[in-house]
């Protein structure tokens, strides 16, 4: 069935460039020296090929509406030559996992292919290790938030025998919309927009009064919320090249679970604490701290989106003190910000920028969009944000891909204009996977943060109260 994209998930495709690139990355070790000879690469061929029909976004491929007068659309594509989307390749020597941070960064520094559907996966042997990397690269329109841990459920087993999967159904194969149709589909839809306006600016008079009060408080010098644009320039921010290098570490979620209980804050809350620790370290080693606090963009899921696969989400701006010495201090002032943001973000109404979102004709955002990166406007203003920081729930308990055990499951999300560096954690099996992706033009030595980051947990952990 043929399915049109929301705006927001459209707006990932109209944004990105060469030095924009908009998709998503993950990292998946598996313990292949451990497998007893169950795990090949042939055998996760066969694994992946029957399990196809489970996850709609390995089989669905773009089609554009002519003149880009609307949003484009996706088809079911009954033909997906698997062989031009999985491939082979050895971590260079040492073969350790600063050597395949490169490669994933390598890997991630191309924009994914248009002409079929929007992923490719690579196994990676020649680690150190004994382990096999997968690394999996989908385009953020068409997966993300929590439908990636929905996918990697139907592509892992809860044993290394792996489990029983039911034949694809039966479908129909779709015809190829013509372009007429999709102009004619494109009048539709412009012609329902000025209804859209309206319930927009209706569902926005009756959030006026409480956000009005907010925003206005928010220009003192005791701020409770923190606006966009609001973020100071600093070692992370500037113009994205297309270069892209990732860094991972872990640590045990029963610490991050530990430092929560004692201090009466939120795992998120010990995230972007640690997370703030660390770049606080970076910024003093390099003599460059910033004149105030940064501005995490912390993505929160508003649950499933129009299409299978996506989600709706927003996201709260957050404050990290880097400036703040004490290590506990700057866990209470991210406990009481967060707070904050969630609520700014409650009285903004959490599906307001989605609303917004569907307001704009495509051409205006894919033309704004290249101006806009072209002529390099991202100087001239503040940035939007210094960074983002996520948090997505994974497995508890251990899994396997073909007959391997799953050992770690970094995440990789993009990164957005004028800002360099991404950090996404995962809950799993007991750990907490921390995946980095940064643009090393603006941050170089990102394994310096990475090496912080359980330092950090391990700083809270011992100024706990027992």
């Amino acid at each position: 069935m043929m399915e049109q994209l929301s705006a927001m998930d459209a707006s990932f495709l109209y944004i990105e460039s060469p030095s924009m690139l908009q998709h998503v990355l993950g990292v998946m070790l598996f313990d292949a020296a451990g497998s007893e000879g169950r795990f090949s690469a042939d055998r996760f061929r066969a694994s992946l090929l029957e399990r196809l029909h489970l996850m709609p976004a390995f089989s669905r491929r773009l089609v554009e509406v002519p003149l880009h007068l609307d949003h484009p659309y996706w088809v079911h594509d009954p033909d997906v030559d698997i062989d031009r989307h999985l491939h082979t390749t050895t971590c260079p020597a040492p073969g350790d996992l600063e050597a395949l941070g490169r490669l994933v960064g390598d890997l991630g520094s191309e924009q994914l292919p248009r002409d079929r559907p929007l992923w490719e996966l690579w196994l990676v042997d020649g680690l150190a290790s004994g382990q096999v990397a997968l690394v999996a690269k989908m385009h953020h329109s068409t997966i993300y938030g929590s439908a990636g841990a929905d996918m990697m459920a139907h592509l892992l087993d809860l044993t290394p025998d792996g489990r029983e999967v039911e034949a694809a159904p039966g479908t129909e194969v779709e015809e190829h919309p013509s372009g007429i149709g999709l102009l004619a589909r494109a009048g539709l839809n412009t012609a329902r927009r000025p209804v859209l306006m309206a319930q927009t600016v209706v569902n926005g008079v009756r959030r006026v009064g409480q956000l009005g009060g907010l925003v206005a408080t928010s220009v003192t010098s005791k701020a409770p919320v923190t606006l966009p644009f609001s973020a100071p320039r600093s070692l992370l921010n500037g113009p994205l090249t297309p270069a892209r290098q990732a860094a991972f570490t872990s640590v045990d979620f029963a610490d991050i679970k530990r430092v929560k209980d004692a201090f009466g804050t939120k795992v998120n809350d010990v995230v972007l604490a640690a997370v703030t620790d660390a770049l606080r370290s970076y910024f003093l080693k390099r003599d460059a701290l910033p004149s105030k606090a940064l501005i995490a963009s912390c993505p929160m899921n508003l649950g499933a989106g129009a299409v299978e696969g996506t989600n709706k989400l927003t996201a709260m701006m957050v404050p990290l003190p880097v400036l703040t010495a004490d290590p506990v201090e700057r866990l209470r002032a991210v406990a009481a910000a967060t707070q904050n943001a969630k609520g700014f973000t409650d009285a903004l109404g959490p599906e307001a920028v989605g609303e917004i979102a569907a307001l704009m004709p495509a051409l205006i955002i894919k033309t704004g969009s290249r101006l806009y990166d072209g002529l390099g406007l991202s100087r001239l203003h503040p940035p939007l944000q210094s960074l983002v920081v996520s948090n997505m729930p994974g497995p508890p308990i251990p899994l396997y891909c073909a007959g391997a055990r799953v050992d770690a499951v970094f995440p990789l999300g993009p990164l957005l204009p004028g800002a360099g560096l991404n950090i996404t954690v995962l809950s799993n099996m007991g750990s907490l996977d921390v995946g980095m992706l940064c643009c090393p033009d603006l941050v170089p030595e990102v394994w310096e943060i990475a090496d912080a980051f359980p330092a950090a947990v391990a700083t809270l952990l011992e100024l706990a109260p027992s």
